[in-house]
């Protein structure tokens, strides 16, 4: 992914806040939303996850619409306090986005594991769908 509209996964919840932060603050220059990504590098979801934002299909969506900010939950125990603010449960499952504006504020959160299943069930379809809709307004 390019390092111009993607925050590598942040580690710990300063680490996050930061991330998210400057994220915010590109996306406003840029005129785009933010995504942050939760998940875990010991997830195959995530990882199919991570492979379908660079699909033809989803990434000319994704790359001119949102900087996306990585956040690990680790083994399920961090920046869970994050996830709580935006109305998230990783017992729901992981991936979970939620897109922001370039303010900080919650346009929508997936609270329902929606991408759970990234690596068996859902098409990179899917994923391209939740991504035009919450791409922000030309």
């Amino acid at each position: 992914m390019e390092t111009s509209r993607t925050h590598d996964r942040a580690q710990d919840q300063e680490d996050t806040r930061a991330a998210i932060d400057a994220a915010c603050r590109q996306a406003a220059v840029e005129g785009k939303r933010v995504a942050v990504v939760f998940g875990a590098n010991w997830c195959p979801d995530c990882e199919a996850f991570k492979r379908a934002l660079g699909h033809r299909l989803v990434a000319p969506i994704v790359d001119p619409g949102f900087v996306v900010v990585k956040v690990s939950v680790g083994n399920r125990d961090r920046n869970l306090d994050l996830m709580a603010e935006y109305g998230m449960n990783v017992g729901s499952g992981i991936p979970s986005v939620a897109i922001l504006e370039p303010d900080g504020s919650l346009v929508v959160a997936q609270r329902d594991g929606e991408f759970r299943n990234s690596s068996a069930l859902l098409s990179v379809a899917e994923i391209s769908s939740f991504f035009q809709r919450w791409t922000p307004a030309a």
